[in-house]
């Protein structure tokens, strides 16, 4: 006897069950009977199977509802569908939910027994994929994610839950953080990853361009509207399309976005006739929609629409424990690309990239391990061979001295007024707290009260630099508890 599989059988129809329980048990295997969609959805959730089949028209429920249910929950079982009204728009319907076959009634013994093998076959190659993809995970990387800090295994498990769905993923996070890798690797783990992944730019598109694009058009809508032109969404027909910068679309054309998705029908530029289409909608931002509601520039409705996931990205410089295999992996994909002998980073190189801020996030980290692995000489990448801002220091947090730099001088100066070089006088002995206070609001002071551009040349979160604000007195416009010129109190 092989290896002994659990299968769930879901029919209304109790000869049936019976039949195929003694089919099911003569292979070598378990298995457990459901009367209806809620049965089974509890007994697959309560211990998921290897194999579950089910019979399309069941009391209440479908068991295609059921399949959804499933895999909205994250069970990756392998789904056999049986029905006694075979039709074309179920069998697409059943292909495009993830079933691995799609059988009509009555069906010979032999027909599903081999249906049944193949598809346990199937199941157990997809359990040691669930396997190889946790042990990667282990070795910090996932898709073409890469880490190990708490935040980002917490985002691989995450996307490994929600990608099996349909559901709508709103994906946060600063500029150069990798949203739009996580949106593929959304689309990569889901049944949607044989059809198109389209991506677009709601920020780099000029706004008299931008509807068309997603829309599309018909011929003659407009001047140059030699032809037809179909938009991103009928593109991405039964695929996933992916809006990145969605905070930056105009607000006239975020209702209409939101009517596509409400209707899931698009109605090209001049045209009459609305074509359904099925797409999953992922969608990124790097701006605080928090502000973007209060002022009134991105609607509510459309962002609750959208929101149904949330993901956040850390900015880089919260995770710095993953520098080290971040920039080991780009090295090993640009000495490949360029041909290049180098095959690691010097102890010098590495304490440099740590302690620098990089305020461009992943994307930047990319670049300069890219630019070092041309430059580099040798076999290892050396100091030298990184950007200026990175080695010269100026991307290290304002106050930080890295281990083995001389310590600064102290000079018995008193009064935090800053000094025309920009640069803040303490007196000795002043309390690290009130440090912390002076040079946090003396830089969003030089930075005109923009809190972004503060919190970011202090290499801290927004969330973190409102929550101090808010312990100094600050408001929101500025105002408040501001270091008095010439004392620190």
């Amino acid at each position: 006897m092989g290896v002994q599989h659990r299968i769930l059988v879901v029919d209304d129809e109790e000869p049936l069950r019976r039949g195929l329980a003694r089919m099911i048990t003569g292979l070598g295997h378990i298995v457990e009977l459901a009367a209806d969609a809620e049965e089974g959805l509890e007994k697959a959730l309560a211990s998921p199977p290897d194999l579950i089949i089910t019979d399309l028209q069941l009391p209440r429920r479908s068991g295609l509802d059921m399949v959804a249910d499933l895999q909205e929950r994250g069970i990756e079982s392998t789904f056999v569908v049986l029905t006694a009204h075979g039709s074309i728009d179920s069998a697409v319907e059943a292909t495009r939910r993830g079933v691995y076959d799609y059988l009509t009634k009555p069906v010979k013994a032999e027909r599903l027994e081999t249906v049944i093998m193949k598809g346990l076959e199937r199941a157990s190659m997809r359990q040691e994929v669930i396997h190889l993809r946790r042990e990667m995970v282990r070795s910090g990387r996932f898709q073409k994610l890469v880490g190990q800090a708490p935040s980002m295994l917490q985002l691989y498990r995450l996307i490994e839950q929600i990608a099996p769905s349909s559901a709508p993923v709103l994906i946060t996070g600063e500029s150069g953080t990798g949203k739009e890798v996580v949106a593929r690797a959304i689309h990569n783990l889901s049944p949607r990853a044989s059809a198109r992944f389209v991506a677009i730019s709601c920020a780099s598109i000029p706004e008299s361009l931008l509807e068309d694009e997603i829309l599309g058009h018909e011929k003659g809508a407009f001047t140059s509207a030699s032809s037809m032109r179909a938009g991103v969404f009928e593109l991405a027909h039964q695929g996933t399309i992916f809006l990145d910068e969605i905070a930056e679309m105009p607000v006239g054309l975020q209702s209409k976005l939101l009517r596509v998705l409400e209707d899931r029908r698009v109605r090209r530029i001049g045209g009459e006739r609305e074509t359904p289409i099925d797409v999953r909608v992922l969608a990124a931002t790097n701006a605080h929609i928090d502000e973007r509601l209060t002022e009134g520039t991105f609607r509510e409705d459309l962002y609750f629409r959208l929101n149904v996931f949330n993901l956040h990205l850390p900015p880089l410089r919260d995770r710095i424990e993953d520098i080290p295999i971040l920039a080991q992996s780009f090295l090993e994909e640009y000495a490949a690309e360029n041909g290049k002998p180098v095959v690691g980073i010097s102890s010098e190189a590495m304490d440099e990239m740590r302690h620098h801020a990089w305020p461009g996030n992943v994307r930047e980290l990319r670049n300069a391990v890219q630019r070092a692995v041309i430059l580099c000489p040798g076999a290892e990448v050396r100091p030298v061979d990184l950007p200026p801002a990175v080695r010269a220091g100026s991307g290290a947090r304002p106050g930080q001295y890295r281990a083995g730099d001389p310590f600064p001088a102290v000079r018995p100066v008193f009064g935090s007024a800053p000094r025309e070089d920009g640069s803040i006088q303490l007196a000795v002995g002043t309390p690290l707290d009130e440090v912390e206070r002076v040079v946090i609001l003396r830089t969003l002071e030089s930075c005109g009260d923009n809190k972004t551009r503060t919190a970011s040349i202090l290499g801290i979160s927004a969330k973190t630099l409102h929550s101090k604000l808010n312990r100094y007195g600050v408001r929101d416009d500025g105002r408040g508890n501001r270091p008095e010129s010439g004392s620190a109190r």
